[in-house]
């Protein structure tokens, strides 16, 4: 569910900024193959699921921010 309602934000998100969209999109693409992973890796609503989809989402706002650190590098270019 998690995973579904990332993609979905996502993909709202992409629509308002369409010249990030490939990157943002690459960006949920590796956050719903982390959480699979999680998934196959761990029985669900364990701790260590937790912790593995807690990572996820970490690495997911990291790739976001970067997207949006260099959208407004290029938008001051």
């Amino acid at each position: 569910m998690k995973v579904l309602s990332a993609v979905i934000t996502l993909l709202l998100v992409s629509g308002c900024q369409t010249n990030t969209s490939a990157e943002l999109n690459a960006c949920a693409q590796q956050n719903f193959q982390c959480e699979a992973q999680c998934e196959r890796a761990a029985p669900k609503g364990s701790l260590s699921a937790q912790v593995c989809s807690g990572e996820c989402t970490d690495e997911f706002n990291r790739c976001k921010s970067q997207i949006e650190q260099l959208t407004k590098r290029n938008n001051v270019l």
